[in-house]
């Protein structure tokens, strides 16, 4: 009778019920909630993948977790976005959730397969999960939201993002709900190694995470960094909708920027303006000397940083220019574009069926944006700056790659109007903030109707404009030349995981002969 009841506990047996309340309670875990006490929600994931019958099995279990996490933290895409495009918005939510859950099942599933039943599945996964979440980085459909890494943003932990990125937060989380669900693990190898590691694991899990709290508790005391700089981030609140069909209004930022600079007993070193706020006018060449000289008077002696398109035959760019006294220093062209939103997939075959959901839409058809090159910083007269648009912020390569060639501030200009349900935007500049403490710069974010602001090197909000209005922000910020060991190294994360991954794999399965 005792060895039935154990049976009954082994989580292996959850009901699926249960699972999918702990998928839900862990989104409650992530920005901008950020309740991190619910990552022990993947305990119970974790020793039921572990003591599942079959990857099947674990396959079902991940499957259930993962639905309820996806729609509770990302309801808010449709729900946003069927403000202009109606209805039919709604359609890429079960999609969506689709994908995202399949790559948390599928990775259930080959841990388990590697791992064998019991606790060789649980040296497998941690480091299999975040593979996973890097490699929801790569390629054309890259989307990193759920990256549970985040979830530990406003705790001292974070600060650990400096040596290993938001991959390694989330290794930390993996592998501490990996040590708290070994003593639930039954793997047929005695009572008495049971015994001892449900004494040792959640003592090393309590180790790991209160050692990442004292390390960043401790980086936090002296953190004091130096802003000697001004910038002035301007807010134009205009209707993205509108700005597709016809263009911002160039004489809003203008009105702005030269409001704000008045204010000031001393010109700006930087003035910045959000994604797209000369999206509908010529910025290059002689055609642009107009435009670009009405930007320069609004602030005589500032340097800008203004987003809008670059224009090739046959080719539209979203890019950011650099200018300083009326002259163009450089251009960004932004590299990770938005899937469906500013590329569409086979578009040139598919043009009737595209035209046929614009339509319904009340867009005409719309054309990719090409990629650009490479992540470069853009040159200022106050030095390199990372400047990057959008939906790269949530990209820790983009920075991690602006700051190793050179870039000495990030800036993120953003049109983040699109998102006015929900919690996007707030989560879109959240994760953002991982981005200053893993390279230790400051973070000067302009967007169209929020949330503009300013990071310190440590992740720490300094100045907020409120969203919806229209204004412009003054922010203190400073340059830094360090590179963080994230910055020097992070390029071997994927190996890295994957060597643990093979050597876990191989013990696993000289266990079980």
């Amino acid at each position: 009778m005792i060895a039935a009841r154990r049976r009954r506990l082994v989580p292996g047996a959850l009901p699926l019920g249960l699972v999918a309340v702990c998928g839900a309670s862990l989104s409650l875990a992530l920005p901008p909630i950020g309740f991190w006490p619910l990552l022990g929600a993947l305990v119970p994931l974790f020793a039921g993948v572990a003591n599942a019958e079959s990857p099947r099995a674990a396959f079902r279990l991940a499957g259930a977790f993962a639905v309820p996490f996806f729609a509770l933290y990302i309801w808010w895409l449709p729900a946003s976005l069927s403000i202009g495009f109606g209805p039919a918005a709604w359609l890429i939510l079960p999609l969506l959730i689709a994908l995202l859950t399949l790559f948390w099942a599928l990775l259930a599933a080959v841990a388990r397969r590697l791992g064998g039943r019991g606790a060789g599945t649980l040296s497998v996964l941690p480091a299999l999960w975040v593979l996973v979440e890097w490699a929801r980085t790569q390629g054309y459909f890259g989307f990193p939201w759920g990256t549970l890494g985040y979830a530990w943003l406003d705790t001292p932990v974070a600060q650990l993002a400096s040596v290993v990125g938001v991959y390694g937060l989330s290794l930390l989380t993996t592998s501490a709900a990996a040590l708290l669900a070994a003593p639930l693990v039954r793997d047929g190898r005695g009572d008495a190694r049971l015994a001892r590691r449900r004494v040792a694991a959640p003592a090393l899990a309590l180790l790991l995470v209160g050692g990442g709290w004292g390390w960043g508790a401790l980086a936090l005391l002296d953190a004091a960094p130096d802003a000697p700089l001004t910038a002035l981030l301007v807010q134009g609140d205009i209707d993205p909708f509108s700005a597709v069909l016809a263009g911002p209004e160039l004489s809003t930022y203008l009105s702005l920027t030269e409001q704000g600079a008045d204010a000031l007993s001393q010109a700006p070193e930087l003035v910045v303006w959000p994604e797209g706020a000369v999206s509908g006018r010529v910025f290059e060449g002689v055609r642009g000397e107009p435009d670009r000289q009405a930007i320069q008077a609004s602030a005589p002696e500032s340097a800008f940083l203004v987003g809008g398109r670059r224009r090739e035959p046959g080719r539209s760019y979203n890019s950011v220019f650099s200018l300083s006294d009326g002259r163009l220093l450089g251009t960004y062209d932004k590299r990770v574009l938005v899937p469906f939103g500013e590329r569409f997939p086979l578009i040139v075959p598919l043009k009737p069926l595209y035209r046929g959901v614009f339509a319904l839409m009340g867009l005409p058809l719309l054309n990719s944006t090409y990629p650009g090159d490479a992540f470069a910083p853009l040159p200022t007269p106050l030095g390199s700056v990372g400047t990057y648009i959008c939906y790269e912020s949530v990209f820790p390569q983009s920075t991690r790659l602006m700051v190793a060639r050179g870039a000495e501030v990030l800036v993120t200009v953003t049109n983040d109007a699109w998102f006015s349900r929900g919690d996007g935007a707030q989560q879109h500049w959240d994760m953002g903030r991982m981005r200053a403490i893993e390279t230790r710069r400051y973070l000067l974010r302009a967007a169209n109707d929020g949330i503009t602001g300013a990071v310190d090197p440590y992740g720490r909000e300094i100045v907020e404009l409120e969203r919806g209005t229209r204004a412009s922000l003054v922010a203190p910020f400073g340059l830094a030349r360090e590179r963080t060991p994230w910055v020097r190294f992070g390029g071997l994360t994927p190996w890295v995981l994957t060597v643990w991954i093979v050597l876990a794999a191989l013990a696993a399965s000289r266990r079980r002969r």
